[in-house]
């Protein structure tokens, strides 16, 4: 089974509080809907949530993702109890410091016989094991809602701070 969660609502960032600019928070992902728990299969073994389309072309970050607690915030604590599902870590690459149009990925020919490698920036995507997170929250709710978290742990005056996490969309997947 897969759901998409498109963009969704962002709080504002600010700077944490732990050590002076040692860290920062960015814009917290708050899924736009709700995947209704009826949706689910009866029994599963593995749900995954992934992350599709995801820039990585500036600073690095770790994204904190929780089931159900649309208030999570920079100072969550990723437990269980705060519906804590795992994380994705992303090594950015530091803004673009070439010409403009540089670290755009042109598209890539359509030719079977084209061995050359993709652009280093094309949009990654990234997998978070939630299994037990969505369990906890099917049994507790009738409703799966996502918020991720972007904690920036570095970056460069090219990177954009505010909005640093950027992706298409996301997927439930569930597995037998």
């Amino acid at each position: 089974m897969a759901s998409k969660a498109g963009k969704g609502k962002k709080s504002s960032a600010k700077t944490a509080s732990k050590s002076a600019e040692a860290y920062r928070a960015s814009k917290i992902y708050k899924s736009p809907r709700k995947l209704p728990v009826s949706q689910l299969p009866a029994e599963f073994s593995r749900a995954d949530l992934e992350f599709i389309g995801i820039d990585h072309s500036g600073a690095s970050y770790e994204a904190r993702v929780y089931i159900n607690n649309p208030k999570a915030g920079f100072d969550t604590e990723p437990t269980a109890a705060n519906g804590y599902a795992g994380s994705y870590h992303i090594f950015g690459h530091g803004g673009c410091f070439g010409d403009i149009g540089h670290c755009d990925p042109l598209p890539k020919a359509k030719d079977a016989f084209d061995l050359r490698p993709s652009h280093q920036l094309e949009p990654i995507r990234k997998v978070v094991i939630a299994t037990e997170a969505i369990k906890q929250a099917a049994a507790q709710s009738s409703e799966i809602h996502v918020t991720v978290v972007p904690v920036i742990v570095g970056w460069t005056d090219k990177c954009e701070l505010t909005d640093v996490m950027k992706f298409d969309h996301i997927n439930l997947v569930t597995y037998d």
